[in-house]
């Protein structure tokens, strides 16, 4: 799979670029900020315990890790005054034993996610848009979006705005799901970086779940992607388990999206030490 180190980059990209744009006019208080490591991405909001916004991602994936590196990470954190943060671990980043520098400085594991993948010739040709109806959005339909998708992915609202921030910037797609009466139900954005697209930043509201809105998404997105020349896609999502049956997982594999890699997430609390 050549475009495995480009999935992480491509992420990271994107979620530096969300957050760039809603630490640029957030208030003050919440210090959001973004801190880069070649392509590798830092997002932090001290004032907001959520774990999106309080992360690294791709760290090991262009640069190997070392302590002098991983150190300079936990000190952006310390630095920012966040109390919790995650570190997102791929299989393929450096070193291989990276794993065992990150719990040595207090990092703990927590459940992995999936990141899934595909290139654009196993999709089937046929992908297009479908019933119920997907409607790419501007700017002027920011709110419509934030109202639909922020409640569904449990987004506080001081922070809700950032998942609408890169909304009419260039590579950035939104789109919205509307029902036979014409009402929102669902939403997802997609950005696209050179010959790769990203899908991220999906919700659907309660009442119109199990209807096929996300099914309509994903399909949309593969369309878009390859009508912009892409030739692959990638998305995140969690194991879909007995206990714990994920939607999102299966709609994603029947669109012919295959597992790449499970990757591992660690815990950091508090200031660690330097």
């Amino acid at each position: 799979m050549h475009f495995v180190d480009e999935m992480e980059f491509i992420e990271a990209e994107a979620w530096a670029q969300l957050h760039s744009m809603f630490a640029s006019t957030s208030t003050a208080s919440l210090g959001a900020a973004v801190r880069r490591w070649g392509r590798a991405a830092g997002l932090v909001t001290p004032q907001a315990d959520v774990a999106q916004i309080n992360r690294v991602i791709a760290l090991g994936v262009e640069r190997a890790l070392d302590a002098d590196l991983l150190t300079d990470v936990i000190g952006f954190f310390a630095s920012a005054g966040a109390r919790r943060w995650l570190l997102e671990w791929s299989p393929h980043a450096k070193p291989i034993d990276g794993e065992t520098l990150l719990v040595a400085r207090g990092g703990v594991r927590k459940s992995p996610t999936l990141k899934l993948c595909a290139a654009m010739e196993s999709i089937a040709t046929a992908v297009a848009p479908v019933e119920p109806t997907v409607v790419e959005i501007g700017p002027a339909d920011a709110a419509t979006y934030l109202a639909v998708v922020a409640p569904a992915l449990g987004v506080p609202a001081p922070v809700a705005p950032g998942i609408v921030s890169t909304l009419g910037l260039p590579g950035w797609h939104f789109y919205l799901v509307y029902d036979d009466e014409h009402h929102p139900i669902a939403g997802a954005a997609m950005f696209v970086l050179e010959r790769g697209a990203w899908f991220g930043v999906c919700g659907t509201t309660p009442a119109a779940r199990n209807r096929g809105a996300q099914t309509a998404l994903l399909r949309r997105r593969a369309h878009d992607a390859r009508r912009l020349g892409c030739t692959w896609i990638t998305a995140n999502t969690v194991p879909d388990l007995p206990d714990q049956p994920n939607p999102s997982y299966r709609n994603m594999r029947r669109l012919g999206m295959a597992v790449a890699y499970s990757r591992s997430k660690y815990l950091f609390e508090g200031s660690q030490p330097l």
